[in-house]
């Protein structure tokens, strides 16, 4: 685990020992991953990439004067997209199947869909900020991969083609289809006109405007003339002068005339405005057959030119090296990905571990004292009473020392003034294995010269009788009935100074029997035949016995099983004792590997020839 941030920083030592501790792990890493990687390169059949390169334009080069008839809606980005959609199609990959028959091709012949093979191999890759298009064709076949990429390429700009005239097919058939509809109206507008004329016998249309504009000129001024001379006349003679009579008859006369040439002129003019509108009806329906007719027959033109905005650029040729697999990549890459895959597991399961493996777990975490490493006694001792009595047949094992280092760590804890006489050896859980720690710390200190005495107050699963062979009855559970006395309950053991106590018949209510105050007096009597009483507890989580023994004894000995037991339950345990108002002098970390998990704290023993002991760091 690393460090509570609220206790202390995180440093480079704090990941380093992740690392070491999870070497393993990372070495298996980085053996699997580039193993498998380099079967993979060197298993895997080579594969050839051809590539054509093409050029897609927006717009096609304008051969005729009618543009309008092919302008394709889209947007840059569209346009590019739906050409790409168009490269990869289906339809397109069995156009180039089909003409390359590649059914015949052994390599396509026994797929269940080939064609969908075909498109598997097309890669299509557009050039960054420029309008070419890279088609790639990965196959085994170096030749082959060449050919497909060369086809594809030809088949598009085909098809392109192809789309292009149909289109231009069918403007043709709209304008023709249009034609017939001008054609008839333009007809139909030049019958109306003619019919017109010949009704209205309407011809010289200029100059019987300008005819009619000058004899209306003459008979004003005719008018004039005549109204001026019977002015004149007036001053010299009376109505009924001749003359006057003359001047008066001929004013009326021209008055008339000239009401007549109006009217005249009023209906010529309604004739005309008639006239001139059939006129540019058939004037605006010649002038669209005739444009109609121009764009027919450019269209038509364009359909038999063949005009693509597409164009090859360089050509597919076959491959002399393999596209992949790249062997030394793929390799370098795997070394890359063993280690950041390994290292990111270590970090990541040391994310998730919240047990306690290490000396600094303990001190950071419990912020408790660290008494020791006890490594894994199972390459030494194969059954349970092996593993009790492994420092007293095997004195010289690394694990003995690791219980030596205990004791001393113990002996250094004890003040001067109140020496640790009563020890209680428990844990947070069961199986910690704290049956095997009081046994054999118990057989360390008899090799002092120390007359010990183990006393098991485990009433509810006892098993150190078992592992000493002795008799479980008489035992403790008898003493405090009243049904022995310590003379009956007390044995010896094949342990040189070291003597036990069995926890006896197994009682119903272990707690009410602790709670009597004989226990107490039994450890003070104890105490006066032997140096140090050793007594091995429940787990404290798991029953009230050991908190009723935390406060009658000089201190605990909390054992955890390293890389199980996690930090909450540790936590408890010790909150446990603390609430009991027991001292704990500290922690031993049993079952592990202390070379592997700390090595700063890890110490192995060994003797040379003559029998001296030395340590090596």
């Amino acid at each position: 685990m690393l460090p509570n941030p609220e206790i202390r920083e995180t440093n480079i030592h704090d990941y380093l020992k992740i690392i070491q501790k999870r070497m393993s792990l990372i070495f298996a890493f980085l053996i699997i991953i580039p193993l498998a990687a380099v079967i993979y390169v060197f298993v895997a059949p080579p594969i050839y990439r051809a590539t054509t390169s093409i050029l897609i334009e927006k717009q096609a080069p304008k051969v005729t004067k009618f543009e309008e008839v092919y302008q394709p809606g889209y947007s840059d980005l569209q346009f590019y997209q739906t050409q790409f959609k168009i490269l990869s199609s289906r339809v397109l990959a069995e156009r180039v199947f089909d003409e390359l028959r590649l059914s015949k091709d052994p390599y396509f012949r026994d797929e269940k869909d080939p064609v969908d093979k075909l498109q598997e191999e097309i890669k299509i890759e557009p050039v960054r900020n420029s309008q070419i298009v890279l088609i790639n064709v990965d196959d085994p076949d170096a030749l082959r991969s060449a050919t497909i990429a060369n086809s594809l390429a030809k088949a598009y700009i085909q098809q392109d083609i192809e789309t292009r005239n149909r289109a231009s097919a069918e403007a043709v058939g709209f304008l023709e289809s249009q034609l017939t509809g001008i054609k008839k109206n333009m007809r139909e507008s030049e019958e109306a006109f003619s019919a017109y004329i010949q009704k209205n016998k309407i011809v010289a249309v200029p100059d019987i405007e300008k005819k009619t504009e000058s004899l209306l000129d003459n008979l004003k001024q005719n008018k004039a003339d005549l109204e001026k001379d019977t002015a004149e006349a007036a001053k010299r003679y009376k109505d009924k002068h001749p003359k006057m009579i003359a001047l008066k008859a001929q004013l009326d006369q021209t008055n008339k005339r000239l009401d007549q040439e109006t009217n005249s002129l009023l209906e010529l003019n309604q004739k005309m405005t008639q006239y001139n509108i059939l006129k540019k009806e058939v004037e605006s329906n010649q002038a669209l057959y005739n444009s109609m007719l121009t764009r027919a027959k450019e269209t038509g033109v364009s359909e038999k030119i063949e005009a693509s905005s597409i164009r090859v650029v360089d050509t597919a040729k076959p491959p002399e090296i393999p596209f992949k697999p790249k062997k030394i990549q793929t390799i370098l890459i795997s070394l890359f990905l063993a280690i950041f895959a390994g290292v990111g597991t270590a970090f990541f399961l040391e994310y998730l571990d919240a047990t306690i493996r290490t000396a600094d777990d303990v001190s950071v975490y419990l912020q408790l004292p660290f008494l020791g490493y006890i490594p894994s006694v199972l390459k030494e001792a194969r059954t349970d009473q092996e593993r009790a009595l492994v420092c007293s047949v095997n004195p010289k094992s690394t694990i003995t020392e690791s219980y030596r280092a205990v004791r001393t760590a113990i002996l250094f804890a004890s003040p001067e003034d109140k020496p640790l006489k009563k020890i209680l050896v428990t844990a947070a859980l069961h199986e910690e294995g704290k049956s095997f720690i009081s046994v054999n710390l118990a057989t360390v200190f008899s090799q002092v010269n120390e007359k010990i005495v183990l006393l098991d107050v485990d009433m509810r699963k006892p098993k150190i009788h078992k592992n000493l062979n002795i008799e479980q009855r008489p035992g403790l559970s008898n003493y405090l009935t009243g049904n022995a006395d310590i003379s009956q309950i007390l044995r010896t053991t094949a342990i040189q100074n070291l003597s036990f106590i069995p926890s006896g018949n197994i009682p119903p209510n272990p707690s009410e029997l602790l709670t009597s105050g004989k226990v107490g007096k039994l450890i003070d009597e104890l105490l006066t035949k032997f140096d140090r009483v050793i007594i091995d507890s429940p787990p404290i989580l798991s029953a009230a016995d050991t908190s009723l023994l935390a406060n009658i004894v000089d201190g605990v000995v909390l054992v955890v099983k390293g890389a199980s037991t996690r930090l909450e339950a540790v936590a408890k345990a010790k909150q446990k004792v603390l609430e009991a108002k027991g001292k704990i002098i500290g922690v031993i970390v049993n079952n592990i590997q202390p070379e592997k998990e700390d090595r700063y704290y890890y110490y192995h023993y060994y003797y040379n020839e003559e029998g001296k002991k030395q340590i090596k760091t």
